[in-house]
């Protein structure tokens, strides 16, 4: 038998993150995810959901305050990432002029060289450049870096 079932989860409206609690990134309710991601210092404003990582909560009044929006050009580099990686994580690390988007090149040991390509020219003046890193047990990440 075949039966459809509808999963819920969360996921940053500023960098596009998806809420993981270490086992799961997907509940049968919405009031259970919204719970877990809460207690992770996940926030609400406005009917947008933000990562720790994209607000800061202030201790006196307890209001957050939303980092900037990230700019167009990362966020369709984030998006493309997503689609050629398919479920590997995706971290975005921002510094004062730049972002570093990182993430995980299991199944080969680099992207193609028609991808590469792809993010330099979608990139245009703010790309940096294009590393690659071995971390533990012989896997590679990729660092884009690009200009904010």
């Amino acid at each position: 038998m075949i039966i459809t079932e509808i999963f819920y989860g969360i996921k940053c409206d500023r960098c596009g993150e998806l809420y993981e609690d270490g086992e799961h990134s997907f509940w049968n309710d919405e009031s259970s995810v919204m719970e877990n991601a809460y207690e992770s210092e996940w926030r609400e404003s406005k009917g947008k959901h933000y990562c720790e990582g994209c607000h800061e909560v202030h201790e006196e009044t307890d209001e957050i305050t939303v980092f900037p929006e990230y700019p167009k050009h990362l966020k369709t580099l984030n998006g493309f990432i997503d689609r050629i990686v398919k479920g590997l994580s995706r971290k975005v690390f921002e510094y004062e002029s730049e972002f570093h988007v990182k993430f995980q090149v299991y199944r080969y040991s680099r992207l193609e060289q028609s991808e590469e390509n792809y993010i330099k020219n979608l990139l245009g003046d703010y790309f940096g450049s294009l590393e690659y890193e071995v971390g533990k047990y012989d896997n590679k990440s990729c660092i884009i870096k690009i200009s904010k």
